[in-house]
């Protein structure tokens, strides 16, 4: 019964902690960018485009991307001297903001914004290394 009682607990605590994600590696994409405005503004001075990662704690697609896609180098190298990079919580304020001019209806969800602030793409769920390639190749053709 104790053991029962015991393991009900670590379940509930593992569940009920917040996820923390992994937006930042050694090889793969910075996230350096902590706000939707600043990426704005930051994509508009140094024009590059921006793009735009929309996650949630509680969604385990989110966190197979960023363990299986993110941190990888062949995306960190042209994401980060290509774009600026933003990881936005789909819960949080910005995500509200974004959630109100576009619909998001899963997670993750990626937005390509042009330099101009205009959006180029908007991609929904799992998306893997060679999508993100060829999708910056496109971005950076224009």
């Amino acid at each position: 019964m104790f053991t029962a009682i015991a393991g009900l607990a670590i379940v509930i605590h593992a569940c009920s902690t917040s996820f923390k994600p992994v937006l930042n590696s050694q090889d793969g994409i910075r996230f350096k960018v902590t706000s939707l405005a600043q990426g704005r503004e930051i994509s508009m001075v140094q024009n590059k485009p921006l793009f735009v990662f929309v996650h949630a704690s509680w969604c385990p697609t989110c966190k197979k991307m960023e363990s299986e896609v993110l941190n990888q180098k062949e995306i960190g190298t042209p994401f980060n001297a290509g774009l600026v990079n933003v990881a936005i919580d789909v819960d949080g304020p910005d995500g509200t903001k974004l959630k109100q001019t576009y619909p998001i209806r899963a997670t993750p969800t990626l937005f390509f914004f042009n330099t101009d602030g205009s959006l180029a793409k908007k991609i929904e769920g799992f998306t893997s290394i060679q999508e993100l390639r060829d999708e910056i190749e496109s971005l950076m053709a224009k």
